[in-house]
């Protein structure tokens, strides 16, 4: 498991530690910065570590944050993020959009 950034082993003495996946969606980013304000711990997944690093200035969480890489398509890829964490916020979501034609909702009538 890779992880980058900051934290201090997860020991929440900032009033806890919490997990959310989906960081850099859309949900994800604004939970992440609003946890940072609390002034809590968060651990973050993101499927892709570079691509991520673009919001840790708009973070600013310093060594209260640490990045996780992990992909909901494997198994296991989340375990040590959630290591250690009071509540985890489950806002990752599959990108999978195509649906085989057996299965178009528009061909059901």
């Amino acid at each position: 498991m890779e992880g980058r950034g900051g934290g201090n082993g997860g020991d929440g003495s900032s009033g806890g530690t919490y997990c959310v996946t989906g960081a850099t969606g859309y949900i994800g980013s604004w939970l992440v910065k609003a946890l940072l304000r609390r002034g809590l711990l968060v651990h973050a997944t993101v499927r892709d570590l570079e691509k991520a690093s673009y919001l840790l200035p708009k973070w600013n969480g310093g060594d209260r944050l640490k990045l996780f890489k992990a992909d909901l398509h494997e198994e296991g890829s989340f375990d040590e993020a959630v290591k250690g964490c009071d509540g985890v916020f489950h806002v990752a979501a599959s990108m999978e959009f195509s649906v085989p034609d057996q299965e178009n909702i528009g061909n059901h009538h």
